[in-house]
């Protein structure tokens, strides 16, 4: 079972819907289950984007290869849970 971290979440759909405002999406709307491509059509300029606003908000680079690719290949989809999911954990690796 994957524990979410509630201010890591915020702060990423926080940032997700900065960068969707102008869009023509319903932002309230999003969730964990949401799909950067499949629900709010994403571009591979748009994930970058989002993974440069994260990283820039956290001061910290995550690494996101590790999350985009899989063997050898970029994904097709993330959800904005995996995202939290993938950025709550890398960010438990500098703590204590």
């Amino acid at each position: 079972m994957q524990v979410i971290d509630l201010p890591i979440q915020s702060t990423i759909i926080e940032i997700l819907k900065d960068i969707i405002q102008d869009w023509d999406l319903e932002a309230d709307e999003i969730s964990l289950e949401t799909q950067l491509v499949a629900d709010l059509s994403f571009a591979s300029i748009d994930i970058i984007h989002f993974v440069v606003a994260i990283e820039d908000h956290f001061k910290q680079k995550f690494g996101f290869a590790q999350l985009l690719m899989q063997d050898g290949r970029y994904v097709d989809d993330l959800s904005v849970g995996q995202i939290v999911d993938f950025v709550s954990k890398q960010s438990n690796k500098g703590v204590l």
